[in-house]
């Protein structure tokens, strides 16, 4: 009986756990959401997929630094959300392109941004 008891209450916890993960109110998506609607603006050009850097990108990246800006942990937040998007697609940054990045749109990049993303190591 206590074995049945234990597997049961083990088959709720798996259930519970598979609907939280599945429900709609992902934490990513809550606080990731504004982020992931600026950075597709400039992941073609700083991927290598365009040569033109779309002026919608730079408005993006004004947008992103007002987001980082938010708390002290903000450009991290920012940088974690981008790697989310990025990661998944296997999608990688030329460092080329995002090096002239600030030049090209008239400001700085207050969140860490590198060619593949891994903000777990940078302390930026």
């Amino acid at each position: 009986m206590a074995a049945f008891v234990r597997s049961l209450v083990l088959a709720l916890m798996v259930s519970r756990f598979t609907n939280i993960m599945a429900s709609d109110d992902d934490p990513y998506d809550a606080i990731c959401s504004p982020i992931w609607g600026y950075f597709p603006d400039c992941a073609e050009y700083l991927g290598g997929l365009s040569h033109h850097l779309p002026k919608k990108c730079c408005h993006s990246i004004r947008k992103l630094n007002e987001i980082a800006k938010k708390t002290k942990k903000g450009p991290k937040v920012v940088c974690f959300c981008i790697e989310a998007f990025m990661v998944p697609q296997d999608f990688h940054l030329k460092p080329s392109r995002i090096k002239k990045l600030p030049k090209k749109c008239h400001t700085d990049i207050l969140f860490p941004i590198s060619e593949t993303m891994n903000c777990s190591f940078d302390e930026r």
